[in-house]
C-alpha cells in the first residue's frame, strides 16, 4: 500500500477521533494523517487552544494578560484601592459609591477582581492623563516618575512576600495592584501604597519587586493631571514576534479592503465626493474610490491597519475560528466551546475530554480513574 493510501481516512474515522472514540490503531492512523495532509490539518486547527490537544505547539509567542485580576485584598478591590489613593493624593473630588456603581457597570471591577487592562480606567473618567505598557523597564519607572506620574503596577504578590527567590519559584500565583511610590537607581527598595497593608507606605526590596513584577509582564499604568508639560509618548505593544499564517494574511487584505469601504461610506454620507486633491472645504477626496484602485501606498496603510489588529488579537490570547456547514467542524466547535471540561490521561498527560474512550496521544484506554485535573 502507497503512503497515500495509509495516511487517508474516512469521514467516519475522522469524526470517531474527535469523538474519541478510536482504538489505538485508528488514533495512531489519524495522527499519521494529520501529520502528512496540510488541509486536513487546516480544517482540525482552527484554533491556538487546539494545538495542545493535538501536540501541535506552533505559539512562539507571549500572550499579554490583560484578562487576568487584579485581585488579592479583601472584597478583591485592590485596584480600585489603588485608584482612590490616587484621587486623594490629587485632591480630586470623587464619590466612593459612584465610583463604585460606574465601575461595575463597565465592568472594569467584576466580582473577582479588575482585568489589567482596565486598570486606570476611573482615573480616567476623572480627567486624568492615563497610559498603559507592558513589558516596561526600570528606565520607564523612572521616566514616569521624572515627570510626574502616578504608577500603579501589578504583581505576583506570593514572590513578593518570599525572601529569596527559591521560595519565589514554588509559590502560588496571584496578582496584585499596588502603587508604586518611588523608584530610585541608587537605593535598594522601593516604597509602594499597599491595599493589603494596613500603614500608608511600605517597602520591599528592589530585587523582589522586580522579580514579582516580571509575572505581569512589567505592566504599568501611568496617572497624572492633565497640563502643557505632559507629554503623550505612544507605546504601542509590541507584536513583532507574531507571525502570520497564509489563511491570516488572506483575512487581512479582507479586513483591509472592508475598513476602506467603512471609511469611504461615512465620507459620502457627510457628503464628500471624490476629488484630485484633499480639499476639506470642498469636502473632496482622492481616496473615495474602490480598494483595488487606491495607490499601493493607500492600500499598504489599511494592510498595516489590518495586520496589526490580527496580531494584536492574538497575542491578547484570543482565536480566530473558520466556521462552516461541515459535520467536522460542527464537531470541533463544539470541542472547542467545552474545553472548560478538559482533563489529562493518568498514563501520558496529554488533554482529553469526560466522553473520551481513548487518549488521543497515547492510545490508553480511558477509564474513570485515568482521568486528573
Amino acid at each position: 500500500m502507497s503512503k497515500d493510501n495509509k495516511t487517508k481516512i474516512s469521514d467516519e474515522l475522522l469524526a470517531a477521533y474527535l469523538e474519541g472514540n478510536t482504538t489505538p490503531e485508528e488514533t495512531a492512523r489519524v495522527l499519521c494523517a494529520l501529520e502528512d495532509d496540510e488541509q486536513l490539518r487546516e480544517i482540525l486547527i482552527t484554533a491556538e487552544r487546539l494545538d495542545s490537544i493535538f501536540a501541535i505547539d506552533e505559539m512562539e509567542y507571549t500572550l499579554l494578560p490583560m484578562e487576568q485580576l487584579a485581585a488579592t485584598t479583601e472584597d478583591n478591590l485592590c485596584d480600585f484601592q489603588c485608584e482612590e489613593y490616587i484621587l486623594q493624593r490629587l485632591s480630586i473630588e470623587y464619590d466612593v459609591q459612584r465610583l463604585s456603581d460606574k465601575a461595575k457597570e463597565n465592568r472594569w471591577l467584576k466580582d473577582k477582581g479588575t482585568p489589567l487592562h482596565s486598570v486606570g480606567r476611573l482615573l480616567e473618567q476623572k480627567g486624568l492623563f492615563v497610559t498603559r505598557k507592558y513589558k516596561a523597564s526600570t528606565e520607564d519607572l523612572m521616566k514616569a516618575f521624572d515627570q510626574g506620574y502616578y504608577v500603579i503596577v501589578v504583581v505576583n504578590v506570593n514572590k513578593l512576600a518570599c525572601e529569596n527567590k527559591i521560595e519565589q519559584t514554588n509559590s502560588s500565583f496571584s496578582y496584585h495592584a499596588m502603587v508604586l511610590l518611588d523608584f530610585d537607581a541608587n537605593k535598594d527598595y522601593v516604597s509602594v501604597f499597599d491595599p493589603a497593608d494596613n500603614s500608608a507606605v511600605v517597602r520591599y526590596s528592589k530585587a523582589q519587586f522586580l522579580y514579582s513584577w516580571e509575572d505581569s509582564l512589567c505592566y504599568m499604568v501611568c496617572a497624572a493631571k492633565k497640563s502643557g508639560t505632559i507629554v503623550y509618548d505612544p507605546q504601542p505593544i509590541d507584536l513583532e514576534d507574531v507571525e502570520l499564517t497564509e489563511n491570516m494574511i488572506e483575512l487581512r487584505e479582507a479586513i483591509a479592503e472592508n475598513a476602506h469601504d467603512v471609511w469611504a461610506a461615512a465620507r459620502i454620507n457627510e457628503g464628500w465626493t471624490v476629488g484630485l486633491v484633499r480639499d476639506d472645504d470642498k469636502k473632496q477626496h482622492p481616496d473615495l474610490i474602490p480598494y483595488a484602485d487606491l495607490p499601493d501606498s493607500e492600500k499598504q496603510y489599511d494592510r498595516d491597519m489590518a495586520m496589526n489588529t490580527i496580531k494584536l488579537v492574538r497575542k491578547l490570547g484570543y482565536d480566530f475560528v473558520k466556521h462552516s456547514n461541515k459535520e467536522l467542524q460542527r464537531l470541533l466547535i463544539n470541542k472547542l466551546r467545552a474545553q472548560e471540561e478538559i482533563y489529562h490521561c493518568k498514563k501520558c498527560g496529554a488533554s482529553v475530554f469526560k466522553w473520551q474512550l481513548y487518549c488521543d496521544q497515547c492510545g490508553n484506554k480511558l477509564e474513570n480513574n485515568d482521568f486528573c485535573n
